[in-house]
């Protein structure tokens, strides 16, 4: 807490907060009308993220309350828990963007969300590149603030944001985290938060237009919920050949 007892980390994420709601909602609107238009022709929406953005893809699939024709894009090498110097490598790599593109089996028209606080590894870049020539529209969770200037991993030289064609820019200062230390350092972290208000703030816009649209909102029940398997069945069925974590053949 600080000298009056107020979180640094609290108001400096309600700022921020306040912030995506009040700037970015053209750009959600914008994400929102796309998910609309490949649901509606019978398409799924993508998710990808490496390293801690992975927190979304996660967020975005088979959550309670969460739409089921969502298809997360993740590696699982570049996951910290597997190995965080390796992770941290791995995520610079182009080949790890790619190749997930490649097992998402993305079809045009398509929409694909890359999220990347600094925006500027491989990865991710090569993602909405190779997304974008599968025909999707590709959109980015980003902070512009973070990855402005910096220099890009990615072969091209291009940021995430400059190869998205619709950004939403979360605001979260260069470093992440919003509480100064003596030592030079910052502690506590806020883009996961603000990702995650991204991502539902679209979910809220996408759900929006569906109803609109008079389209069928496939969202899953809590399995832990009665009826909840018997209400989920039905989408696992339904979806389990476009989204490859739905199949219980996997291994």
């Amino acid at each position: 807490m600080g000298e009056t007892g107020t979180s640094v980390w609290l108001s400096g994420v309600r700022t921020l907060l306040d912030r995506l709601e009040a700037t970015q909602g053209a750009a959600i609107e914008s994400l929102a009308i796309a998910g609309c238009d490949a649901i509606t022709a019978g398409g799924i929406a993508h998710v990808a993220g490496t390293g801690h953005s992975a927190i979304v893809p996660l967020e975005a699939f088979h959550r309670a309350g969460g739409l089921a024709a969502m298809n997360p894009l993740w590696d699982a090498a570049t996951l910290p828990p597997t190995g965080a110097p390796q992770a941290t490598l791995l995520e610079r790599d182009p080949a790890r963007g790619r190749a997930a593109v490649d097992a998402a089996k993305i079809k045009r028209g398509e929409l694909l969300i890359v999220v990347s606080q600094s925006g500027i590894n491989g990865a991710p870049v090569e993602t909405a590149i190779a997304g974008a020539e599968a025909g999707a529209v590709v959109g980015a969770f980003v902070s512009l603030p973070h990855s402005t200037g910096l220099t890009s991993r990615h072969p091209s030289g291009k940021t995430l944001a400059e190869v998205a064609s619709i950004v939403v820019d979360t605001g979260v200062p260069r470093g992440d985290a919003l509480l100064p230390r003596p030592d030079g350092s910052s502690a506590l972290a806020a883009s996961t938060m603000l990702f995650t208000a991204a991502w539902y703030l679209f979910l809220e816009r996408l759900l929006a237009r569906l109803d609109e649209a008079r389209v069928e909102t496939p969202i899953w029940k809590s399995s832990n919920a009665p009826g909840g398997d018997e209400w989920n069945a039905r989408y696992v069925a339904r979806y389990a050949d476009r989204i490859a974590g739905l199949r219980s053949d996997r291994t």
